[in-house]
C-alpha cells in the first residue's frame, strides 16, 4: 500500500531526527512523500526541507494540530492522487522499527474494517499503546495520535479531523469516536514502535508534563454531549 507521512513541526531540533529515523527505517519511502507542515518562523525548517527534498507546506496561524494535519493530508493527496493512506506522526515521535510504517499500512490493507492503526510507543495517554508483543489488536475506545496510519478510505468515509479543538488534546478522541460511529475499528500494532520520550514536543510541551487538557475537554463535551469515556456531560 502506498502511503505518505504528515508531520507538523516548528523546530529543526525535532524534525531533523524525525526525518532521519524515517529514512533509516523506511528507506524505500521517497522523501517527497514526507509532508512537513511548517510552523517555524526562523526559516530553519524551510531550509532543512529544501535541502533534504522533503515536501514542506506552510502552517496556518495560530497553530491548531488538527488543522495542520488536515492541510498536510490534503497536500499529500494532491502530490499523489493514488496514495492509499497517510501516516500522521508527531515531530517528537521517532520511528524505531525497520519497515514499521509499512507494517501499519499492510495491516490496514489486510483488514479493511480497520479505520485507523496506531503504532506502539512510550509516554502515551492510552496504556494499551504500550508494546505487548502480540501483533495487531483492537481498542474499543481510541488511540492517541502519536504515530497512526489512516487509510484513504477512512478520510473518504469519515472526513478530516475536527478543527474546533484549538488547545491541547481530544482531537484524536473525537476522530476515533467518529471512526467507531462509522462502523470501523481502531487498531494497534506491535510491529511498529515509535520512541515518544527522547524529544520534547514543540507544540505539546514535555511529554511527561504535557499542556492542560481542560479547554479541549470542554469542547469535546459540548460537541458530543459526553466525555471521552462515554460518560454523559
Amino acid at each position: 500500500m502506498s502511503f505518505a507521512v504528515v508531520c507538523p513541526t516548528r523546530t529543526l531540533a525535532n524534525i531533523g531526527p524525525c526525518v532521519a529515523a524515517i529514512q533509516a527505517n523506511e528507506p524505500n519511502l521517497p522523501l517527497a512523500s514526507i509532508v512537513v507542515v511548517d510552523d517555524d518562523e526562523t526559516g530553519r525548517v524551510q531550509r532543512f526541507c529544501e535541502s533534504h527534498g522533503v515536501t514542506r507546506i506552510l502552517g496556518a496561524k495560530p497553530f491548531i494540530f488538527s488543522r495542520a494535519i488536515n492541510s498536510g493530508v490534503k497536500a499529500a493527496i494532491a502530490l499523489d492522487p493514488e496514495v492509499e493512506g497517510v501516516v500522521l506522526t508527531n515531530d517528537d515521535a521517532l520511528l524505531q522499527t525497520p519497515g514499521g510504517y509499512s507494517v501499519l499500512a499492510k495491516a490496514a490493507a489486510d483488514y479493511p474494517e480497520m479505520g485507523i492503526v496506531a503504532s506502539t510507543c512510550n509516554n502515551v495517554g492510552n496504556r494499551a499503546q504500550f508494546p505487548r508483543g502480540i501483533g495487531l489488536r483492537t481498542d474499543d475506545r481510541m488511540v492517541c495520535f502519536v504515530t497512526v496510519f489512516i487509510p484513504r478510505s477512512t478520510f473518504e468515509k469519515v472526513g478530516m479531523l475536527d478543527e474546533e479543538f484549538v488547545g491541547y488534546g481530544f482531537e484524536d478522541d473525537s476522530y476515533c469516536l467518529r471512526i467507531r460511529r462509522a462502523g470501523l475499528k481502531i487498531g494497534i500494532h506491535d510491529g511498529c514502535y515509535a520512541d515518544h520520550g527522547s524529544l520534547t514536543s514543540t507544540f505539546r510541551g514535555d511529554p511527561k508534563t504535557p499542556a492542560s487538557l481542560e479547554q479541549n475537554a470542554a469542547i469535546y463535551k459540548q460537541k458530543w454531549g459526553e466525555d471521552n469515556f462515554g460518560r454523559k456531560a
